[in-house]
C-alpha cells in the first residue's frame, strides 16, 4: 500500500465513527428517541462504506487506515451495542430475545476477540479482509437498528431472523479471520 499521509478523507471519515459512538451513547443514556440514535448508527455504518470509496478513488489507502478501519468499526458496533444493552436493560426495555439477538449479531467479535489481542501483542497484523467480513459488517448494520427498533415498534419484530442470520455469517466470518491470524503468524515466524 502506498504510503501517504494519515490525515486524509478516509481516515477522518473513519474517525468520523468514533466521534458517532460518543454522540450515540450520550444519545442513548440520555433518553432520546431510538430514531434518532437509529438514524445516526446508520450514518456512522455508512461512513464505513465511503472511507473505503475515497482510499480507493484518491488513491490514499494506508496501512494505518486500514487498521484504523477495522477498530473504528468495532468501536462504532460494540460501544453502541454495550450502550443500548445497559440503558435498555436497566430500564425494563428489553426482553430476554432482544439480549440474545444483540449477542447473535456480536458473534464474529466474540469469536475473533482472543485472536485480535494475539494479533495486537504478537504484532502479525491484521489480514486482509475478506468479502464475508464485509457482509457481516453488512448485515451488522442492517440488524443492530432492526433491534434498536423494534423495542418501540412492535412491527420490527423480524429482527431475530436478521440477528440469526449476522450471527451465523459473523460465526464464520470470526473463525475466518482466526485462521488468517494464524496463517500470517506462522509465515513471520
Amino acid at each position: 500500500m502506498k504510503k501517504t499521509n494519515i490525515l486524509n478523507l478516509a481516515n477522518i471519515l473513519t474517525f468520523s465513527r468514533v466521534i458517532i459512538t460518543f454522540v450515540i451513547s450520550y444519545l442513548i443514556f440520555s433518553g432520546f428517541n431510538i430514531i434518532y440514535i437509529v438514524l445516526l448508527f446508520i450514518i456512522g455504518m455508512l461512513t464505513d462504506f465511503f472511507d473505503g470509496i475515497a482510499a480507493r478513488k484518491f488513491k490514499i489507502k494506508t496501512e494505518f487506515g486500514r487498521q484504523f478501519d477495522m477498530i473504528a468499526d468495532r468501536i462504532l458496533l460494540i460501544g453502541t451495542a454495550f450502550s443500548f444493552l445497559i440503558k435498555f436493560t436497566a430500564s425494563g426495555i428489553l426482553s430476554r430475545n432482544n439480549i440474545f439477538e444483540v449477542f447473535f449479531i456480536l458473534s464474529r467479535e466474540i469469536i475473533s476477540f482472543p485472536m485480535v489481542l494475539i494479533a495486537l501483542f504478537m504484532k502479525t497484523g491484521v489480514p486482509e479482509v475478506r468479502f464475508i467480513g464485509k457482509l457481516t459488517t453488512s448485515l451488522q448494520g442492517v440488524s443492530f437498528p432492526a433491534i434498536m427498533l423494534s423495542t418501540s415498534y412492535s412491527f420490527f419484530n423480524f429482527s431475530i431472523s436478521l440477528s440469526i442470520l449476522t450471527g451465523i455469517i459473523g460465526a464464520v466470518s470470526g473463525i475466518y479471520y482466526i485462521y488468517d491470524v494464524m496463517k500470517i503468524a506462522s509465515i513471520k515466524k
